[in-house]
């Protein structure tokens, strides 16, 4: 009988594998269904159970194995494509953590709550451990995506990572609709799709036998009338048939507990999950020789992508953002449209395709636009006040606040109201027990651009925050929403208004003026070159800047700081100029090969500002040739530590005396150059910054304040 039952089975799988090649699965093995034929060959044969097995894997393949979700214009292969999650064995430990010790390590770990590497698991780790497993986390988390991945793999045989040899059936409790609920005539109306004979007897012998893996996904989206009947009829389930494996899902704000269940909590993807998932995305022949993945990855580690990198640690959003890229083989410069399009997804997208049946019971007469108003007034007064956490108390009170003064809006209960935003939608987020923050900083950071936009605050703003590194994003994003061409230039001139107001200061009057106007006057004649005035005054700057600083710290890292505006405004390619820089502080204990390599980078330096007739008061020529001289006396080897100072202070004054870089000029201590720097050269920075990104800007009121750029009034 063995030879028979070998036979048999070789022929299934090779049948079968036939069958699932001509229908676009080629990826599966003999050996991925080895394992399905979980009951005894006889059996099989007699009951006809192949014929089962065969229809049930394709089923379960087509139905879960595929994913297509937002805009996708077709699905994807769920194995191509997916990452393993990482979860905590400690749930929810966020909700039983100090709110203002997470405040301060939110701050110290670059906007992200940090989990210790030690702490997160493989999900499927869990799975194999865990015979009852609750899988909570926040939506569009992957926790769906999952439960249908530990499905397939218990198909997988001895491939597989999931080390139980049982059959996969997922539930949707979203149908769980009725007050009687049969869960066992649910799991074989699923083996009925696929002609099962003898169905209620089989899937009986299963069921007592322990021989199934029920995946029951999305508890949170049951009706919240029946909740508690379906909490009862899964309770009263699993005790009656407590041999098989069970997997339930449920978002973290509408947990509940489940007596033999464990609780395991998804967490956001790390940078290494992002940039798998981003390879296993863009894995195509094409995609790999033009190194798509990694052109993506680098994008998103760039400064000016910062909020969208922070998007990008919920798999639901880092989808939308590979499609962005996608589409375009970039990310948006208007990254206002980028965020609006994701809180979009939050707000309607993804809880329609969730089609959630409880949204109306809150939101019954209160639009998506009115939610967007209500959102974006939370979100502003709560970064005015540097709340990341808020008290529910406190939250629920805006809620109530805006719903009352609202004359448009019903008459809702402001925490059921809360309690949908977050079940239902993921903006807030439970951290800390009581307290509520949300989800992104990056969506709370373009709703509050949005509420000052809508409501006219940009002057007060830029007043109150514009130095605030906290504020650069918001200033960036309301740049990004200026439509009206009126609003775009009143920013830009609030900002150069606050600029011109430092030159007022005590340290801007007596010192920073100064510099300013030596800048003007050492550029102002040199209509041959190819550089604009403001790019002039820039590169002067930061040559005053840096020697500033070197008098003052030789270790410094004098990396021109106005020279940002050289690349910003002249579009030039000056790679040398802070290259040199860099290089020329010479070391009190160089050796004189690096007194040769700094006085050669100086040289480099100068001929660059000739060529582009940067300086037009500057004898480049005896500048060069002085350098050249200095470089045939470099002290030895052997020279003493205060010949070598002496050497370094000759080479400075011969380039400070070049440029009539005045002691007094120069007299300027490491803190009053960190001041200068972190307010009018911030200021001056950002204004270029918002210039790039905005959307609609008066090209006269450019130029004028262009020309007035780095100059005194």
């Amino acid at each position: 009988m063995i030879g028979i039952e070998t036979t048999v089975v070789t022929a299934l799988t090779n049948g079968f594998i036939g069958h699932m090649a001509k229908s676009g699965w080629e990826g599966i093995t003999k050996s991925d269904f080895a394992k399905l034929l979980n009951t005894d060959i006889s059996e099989i044969i007699r009951d006809g159970k192949y014929l089962f097995f065969k229809q049930y894997i394709t089923n379960y393949w087509k139905r879960h194995g595929l994913v297509k979700v937002l805009d996708m214009a077709k699905p994807m292969n769920l194995e191509s494509i997916y990452v393993n999650v990482k979860c905590l064995d400690s749930f929810a430990r966020d909700a039983y953590a100090d709110p203002r010790s997470l405040e301060e390590s939110w701050a110290k770990n670059n906007r992200r709550f940090p989990y210790k590497e030690n702490e997160k698991k493989d999900g499927l780790f869990f799975a194999n451990k865990e015979q009852y497993l609750m899988v909570f986390g926040g939506p569009g988390i992957g926790k769906s995506t999952f439960l249908r991945k530990v499905g397939l793999e218990s198909l997988k045989g001895n491939q597989s990572n999931y080390k139980h040899n049982l059959t996969p059936v997922l539930l949707e409790l979203k149908n769980f609709k009725e007050e009687e609920i049969d869960i066992q005539k649910l799991i074989e109306e699923e083996f009925e799709n696929c002609k099962f004979p003898n169905v209620h007897q089989n899937i009986t012998k299963k069921l007592v036998k322990g021989e199934l893996l029920i995946l029951l996904d999305g508890l949170d989206e049951v009706p919240s009338t029946n909740v508690n009947n379906v909490i009862n009829k899964i309770e009263n389930f699993v005790d009656k048939h407590d041999k098989n494996r069970f997997i339930l899902s449920c978002r973290t704000a509408a947990r509940t507990t489940f007596k033999k269940f464990t609780d395991i909590e998804i967490v956001e993807f790390d940078d290494g999950q992002i940039q798998s998932f981003i390879d296993h995305w863009f894995s195509s022949e094409l995609d790999q020789k033009n190194q798509t993945a990694k052109s993506c990855w680098e994008l998103l580690q760039k400064k000016d992508y910062k909020s969208a990198k922070e998007l990008s640690h919920t798999p639901l959003l880092l989808t939308f953002l590979c499609l962005v890229y996608d589409g375009d083989q970039s990310f948006p410069t208007n990254r206002s449209r980028l965020y609006q399009d994701a809180l979009r997804i939050l707000l309607v997208k993804w809880s329609g395709q969730k089609r959630l049946e409880n949204r109306g019971l809150v939101y019954e007469n209160l639009s998506i636009e009115q939610e967007e108003i209500l959102l974006s007034e939370i979100a502003y007064f709560n970064f005015v006040s540097r709340s990341l956490l808020v008290e529910k108390k406190e939250i629920v009170k805006q809620l109530k606040d805006f719903l009352g003064k609202n004359f448009n809006a019903p008459n809702l209960d402001g925490e059921r109201v809360l309690k949908t935003i977050e079940i239902e939608q993921g903006i807030f987020v439970e951290r800390a027990r009581n307290y509520y923050a949300f989800s992104h900083l990056t969506l709370q950071e373009y709703l509050t651009a949005q509420y000052i936009y809508d409501n006219d605050l940009i002057e007060d703003v830029v007043k109150k925050y514009i130095t605030d590194k906290r504020w650069q994003e918001v200033f960036l994003l309301i740049s990004g929403l200026t439509h009206s061409r009126a609003k775009a230039d009143k920013l830009l001139l609030a900002m150069e208004k606050e600029a011109n107001n430092y030159l007022k200061t005590s340290l801007g009057k007596s010192k920073l003026v100064s510099i300013l106007q030596w800048a003007d006057e050492m550029t102002k004649d040199s209509p041959d070159s190819p550089i604009k005035p403001v790019g002039r005054r820039a590169i002067a700057n930061a040559n005053a800047y840096a020697h500033a600083n070197a008098n003052v710290n030789t270790n410094a890292n004098v990396i021109a700081i106005a020279y940002v505006y050289a690349i910003a405004i002249a579009k030039i390619n000056a790679i040398a100029y802070p290259y040199a820089y860099t290089n020329a502080i010479a070391y009190s204990y160089a050796i004189a090969i690096a007194y040769a390599y700094a006085i050669d980078r100086f040289i480099e330096l100068a001929n660059l500002f000739s060529q582009d007739k940067i300086f037009s008061r500057v004898n480049v020529s005896q500048l060069i040739a002085d350098l050249q001289a200095l470089k045939k006396v470099i002290p030895n080897e052997q020279a003493k530590k205060r010949e070598r100072q002496e050497f370094v202070k000759q080479l400075f004054k011969i380039w400070q005396e070049a440029f009539v870089l005045t002691p007094k000029l120069l007299n300027l201590s490491i803190e009053e150059l960190e001041e200068i720097d972190n307010h009018y050269f911030y200021i001056n920075r950002l204004i270029l910054d918002c210039q790039k990104v905005a959307v609609n800007i008066s090209p006269a009121v450019w130029q004028e304040l262009e020309d007035r750029m780095l100059r005194v009034p």
